[in-house]
């Protein structure tokens, strides 16, 4: 087992292992002979599977995570929109759009919720041509189930 993983860590960093006979014996179980099969061929398609699997498995460069925003970014991101559909089918039902309100300059720390870190921000749900206001607390209890608010959109933006 380590020969062969040391066989496959030396064609993943492309060196020659062709000095090792370059054939294999396999045995016949219905006659007990043994016969030689050349394995160039089966080689040649492991090393075009495994360059594949390598090519796959490494990226060499990171993907853009935004507009304007450096390769390495890692930052963290705050749930400020949500769409929810209320109904038991696709087929009907309303959809509603709940969105955070925007903190004032100045403005005192929202109370916590509960024993979290959360803070319970003021919210707003939109539904048709009605405005209410509500708190982070309502947002979170939107998971659905029969005829409650099923959150069906997530919008999220950068905080850091």
């Amino acid at each position: 087992l380590a020969e062969e993983e040391e066989r496959i860590n030396r064609k993943l960093r492309g060196e020659d292992i062709k000095g090792g006979g370059g054939e294999a014996m396999e045995t016949d179980e219905t006659d007990g002979k043994k016969k030689a099969k050349a394995v160039a061929g089966d080689d040649a398609e492991e090393d075009e599977a495994l360059k594949a699997a390598l090519a796959m498995s490494v990226e060499e460069e990171l993907t853009p995570v935004g507009p304007g925003l450096p390769d390495n970014f890692q930052g963290q991101y705050e749930l400020f929109a949500v769409v929810t559909h209320k109904g038991r089918d696709a087929d009907g039902g309303h959809y509603m759009a709940w969105v955070r309100g925007e903190k004032p300059e100045g403005a005192p720390e929202a109370e916590k919720i509960g024993d979290s870190e959360d803070t319970n921000d003021d919210w707003y749900v939109f539904d048709d041509d009605e405005v209410s206001p509500c708190k982070t607390e309502d947002v979170l209890k939107l998971k659905g189930g029969g005829d409650w608010h099923m959150s069906y959109l997530n919008f999220y933006r950068c905080k850091k």
